[in-house]
């Protein structure tokens, strides 16, 4: 880690250096002096110009950082929508017919588990054992699945759903009544009209949600 810091760097500052010779100079100095580098030249002054080292390109290695970022990610969204605590530690499937895909993520699983506040508990190449309430993130080279239990109460989110569909369906039978008096509409202006038809195309758009979520849990 740190030969690639030093490496990275030293590169960093003989490219400046037409630019700002002077600081990059001082940097070179001190860097050489720090690092009791004997490998570098006296001054960036004549130094060589960096060249491009086919070796230096971790193509695989950048792919196995994307496919765990995209999952963490994945995981962080699901989080967010459903109002989960990032604290709250889940267990997580992952799935994909790519057995170099599930190497990735064996590989890095402390990575992985710490940056997703997540158990991984298995990588397999099809959906075998996994309940089928669970929720699925999908990736770019993987499938992820998370218990619903992980995530909510089950109970006190089939209460709570139960709540905010009679909610819901109290605020469409409102606005359908409206939206179906003559009076209303003969004596309302076209922006009130308007806004109660938004209106009701939102309550029936989240009862619809809110019906799949519940619809879910009750498997």
């Amino acid at each position: 880690a740190l030969w690639t810091l030093e490496t990275v760097l030293i590169h960093a500052l003989k490219l400046l250096h037409p630019y700002m010779p002077f600081i990059t100079e001082e940097i070179y100095q001190t860097l050489k002096e720090a690092a009791g580098a004997t490998d570098l030249e006296e001054s960036i002054m004549i130094s060589s110009w960096p060249l491009y080292d086919e070796g230096w390109n971790f193509e695989q290695d950048e792919k196995a950082i994307e496919t765990i970022k995209e999952a963490v990610r994945g995981i962080r969204n699901l989080r967010a929508q459903r109002n989960v605590a990032p604290s709250r530690k889940v267990k997580v499937y992952v799935v994909s017919d790519k057995e170099e895909t599930l190497q990735i993520f064996r590989k890095a699983q402390l990575f992985f588990e710490s940056l997703a506040c997540a158990s991984l508990s298995s990588c397999q190449m099809n959906r075998d054992g996994i309940d089928e309430k669970a929720l699925s993130i999908v990736t770019p080279e993987a499938t992820l699945y998370i218990p619903l239990e992980d995530l909510v109460d089950l109970a006190a989110e089939k209460e709570r759903l139960k709540r905010e569909q009679e909610r819901l369906q109290k605020e469409l039978d409102r606005s359908k009544k409206m939206l179906s008096n003559e009076r209303f509409l003969a004596k309302a202006p076209e922006s009130k009209i308007a806004e109660e038809k938004e209106k009701q195309r939102k309550y029936e758009q989240t009862y619809a949600q809110v019906c799949e979520r519940l619809a879910q849990i009750e498997k």
